[in-house]
Parts: structure tokens; sequence; C-alpha cells
């Protein structure tokens, strides 16, 4: 909230600081969940070794020990695939005239940039924060660990990237808002399952859209981005505009649209790792995404 012209719209203030708080929540409940998994998990792990013979549960417990070397190994990997990816040639172009020609004829408000802006850190920080944001770093990576069995050796995290929009609507009507929101960057999945061990890597990147006027209006929600597998070695250039349409109700007054972007890693047992980069380099990351309200 430092950023925030104290006194200049109390309401907006309002709304930013229970974003934050909402975000802060989300983050607690996901890292508690994790720490109870694997809590639950490890517990039973030991419980199964104990009653596996003698020979196998030392297999197992082997098994555990050279998950390092796995890891080292795959880290090294993605890595190196990183360094390449990050150099890479856009796969799809964020021109601003691929999306600028998109706006119907009916009358309308027009096309919106962002207002104000927040980076939710996967740690608990707010990373950025302020007016008229323009391209933003934003990157999230996990790695397992162990065996992956009962859901142990999970890595997990989730970064928010908050656009907040505002206009005067002209009448009291129906309005379509279509958000087009461009990404320049890159995502790595590796996991390796085998007999005795639990492995899974996931990537995703959701956009949701919430309206503000005296209320919050429903949320909208677009899946952009989803890989993932328990056997997977999957990296590439993500980039291009992505789309999402939104409406709400409003009368002739200030209204508010957020726009956040969702983007979640998620890796389980030794070697398995996802992630998702719009940092790396100078030609990665989040780019200024446009509103157009009809």
């Amino acid at each position: 909230m430092e950023n925030i012209q104290q006194g200049t719209d109390v309401v907006f203030e309002r709304l930013v600081a229970a974003r934050r708080e909402h975000v802060v929540a989300l983050q607690k409940a996901q890292s508690k969940e994790l720490a109870d998994l694997e809590t639950r998990g490890q517990s039973r792990l030991a419980s199964l070794k104990k009653s596996l013979p003698k020979e196998l549960a030392a297999y197992l417990t082997q098994q555990e020990e050279a998950e390092s070397k796995v890891a080292a190994a795959a880290l090294k990997d993605s890595e190196t695939a990183a360094a390449r990816l990050a150099e890479a040639e856009a796969s799809e172009s964020t021109a601003l005239q691929l999306v600028l020609g998109n706006g119907p004829a009916a009358a309308a408000v027009g096309w919106l940039s962002p207002y104000y802006g927040t980076l939710h850190g996967s740690d608990g920080s707010v990373y950025w924060q302020g007016y008229n944001p323009g391209n933003i770093d934003a990157s999230c990576y996990a790695n397992g660990a162990g065996s992956g069995i009962f859901g142990t050796g999970v890595g997990s995290f989730t970064v928010y990237m908050d656009w907040w929009f505002t206009f005067n609507a002209p009448e009291n009507r129906n309005y379509a808002q279509t958000v087009y929101v461009p990404f320049n960057g890159f995502y790595i999945v590796r996991a390796d399952d085998g007999w005795f061990d639990s492995k899974q890597a996931n990537v995703d990147i959701s956009l949701s859209a919430t309206g503000y006027q005296y209320n919050y209006k429903p949320t909208g929600n677009a899946n952009v981005l989803s890989v993932g597998n328990d056997n997977i070695n999957v990296n590439d250039r993500f980039d291009g505009w992505r789309t999402m349409y939104y409406s709400d109700l409003l009368g002739a007054d200030r209204a508010y649209l957020l726009v956040s972007a969702k983007l979640s890693v998620y890796a389980r047992g030794g070697g398995s790792t996802a992630q998702l980069d719009f940092a790396s380099g100078n030609a990665n990351y989040l780019g200024v995404p446009l509103v157009y309200v009809s």
C-alpha cells in the first residue's frame, strides 16, 4: 500500500488492500496444505517400510538415497534448456496491432490500459507495486524431492500478477469487457515416474477478471496453459496474446476491473521440476494487458 496516493481514491485503496489480504490468505493456505500433506505422507511412508520385508524396505531406502543424483542430473538438464529457451525467438508476436483492430464498431467506452499493478511473490512478499505498470518480470519454479510416495517431497508455488483498470460507465447497462494479456516466456516440465516412486510435474497459467461497482461482481476465469504428467519432459516457449471475455451490469458511475494472471508450478519426487519463466533474458516478460469495454 505504500505506493498508493493516499486519499485520492478511498474505494480503490480499500480494494487493493482487500486483494492483498486475499492473496496472502491463499498462499498461507497452500503452504499449510503442503506441510500437512508432507507430515501425513512421511508417517504413512514410515509405516509402509516397517510392514515390508527387510530386503524390500532396504531397496526402497536405497532408491530414495539415490534420488539426490537423479535430481542433480535433472537440474543440469533444466538449466541447459532454460538457457536455450531464454534466448530463443518468440513463437508468437505480441505486437499491438494484433489486438487493436479487434475493437467492435458498437458504441463503447473504448480501450483501457492498467491503472495500477501488484506482483504478489510466491514467498508471501510483494515483488512490485505501482501505477501505470509496464512490462513485468515474473517467474516461479518448483523442484521435487525423495520418492514422492504418498505425496511427499512436493514443491509448489504460486505467483499472482494483478492489473487494475478503472473507467466511468456512461449509462446503466451491461458492459462487455474483452481482456488481452501478452506473454513472452517459456516453461519447463519434467518428471520420471517409476515402479518404486511417485513423481509428477505441472505448470498452469490462468486468467481471472472481477468487476467492482458498489460491490464485487462475479469472477470470470480462463485457463491459458496447463502442461503436466507423471512421465514428462517438455520445454517450450509460451508467447502471444491470450484473451478472455467478461461482462457485468453497471450503473452510470465509476467502475473497477481486476485482471489477474496466476502462475502455478508443482513438482513431486526427486528430479521433478516445473518452471514458468517470464523474466530471464531481455525479451521475456509479462507485457502490458489491454481491455476493450463495449
